[in-house]
């Protein structure tokens, strides 16, 4: 296997018909067998790597899709703040009508529309392998974390599309972007779960 800098990393693998396969599952995204099937066990994953301590005021769900993540972590923290942002238009729509407490950005990993140190808690789920700039986005993601923030990313780690990493690739993006990574875990084949922390 050909080891890559991470950080050279750029979007040569990138498929240029990526927004437009989302647009088309949109409409049936919710209904679609990968929701019971592999989703929402990332999701779970995903939330059980969050310490039941943990408070968050504003949450930023990365590649949002149709907004199912934010609606499970809104039944958790429903004072929270809820931001979404995913870059294919239909999965936009969808999440707007579907989350109507959130705020969903149609904007890329790479150019989050969010000040500085706005949100605590950042997830991503099933999205990064597709992002064109992957340690960009990493960066963006530790730029809009407040100090003592977290980012859970959940992303396979062996896919026959995009530009799937392996775990130290990734680990390497969350610490050259200034993240302690506090843990990485497999809770789901092929899936690899990275949590950082913005000192």
């Amino acid at each position: 296997m050909q080891h890559r800098n991470p950080e050279l990393i750029t979007d040569q693998a990138h498929d240029p018909d990526d927004h437009g396969h989302f647009d088309r599952w949109s409409a049936s995204y919710e209904r679609s067998p990968m929701q019971w099937l592999l989703f929402d066990r990332v999701h779970h994953g995903v939330l059980a790597r969050i310490p039941a301590s943990y408070k968050p005021t504003a949450i930023l769900d990365m590649g949002c899709g149709t907004g199912r993540l934010l609606r499970r972590m809104q039944s958790r923290w429903p004072d929270a703040q809820l931001v979404g942002a995913d870059v294919a238009e239909g999965m936009v729509a969808q999440a707007r009508a579907q989350t109507p407490n959130a705020r969903i950005e149609h904007a890329p990993a790479e150019r989050l529309p969010l000040a500085n140190g706005a949100v605590d808690l950042v997830t991503s789920t099933a999205s990064f392998h597709h992002w064109s700039d992957q340690a960009q986005g990493v960066r963006e993601a530790a730029r809009v974390l407040r100090p003592g923030g977290l980012f859970v990313l959940a992303d396979m780690a062996l896919a026959f599309h995009g530009k799937p990493l392996a775990a130290r690739q990734v680990k390497a993006l969350f610490e050259a972007a200034g993240l302690t990574v506090r843990s990485q875990t497999s809770p789901v084949p092929f899936f690899v779960f990275t949590v950082g922390l913005k000192a």
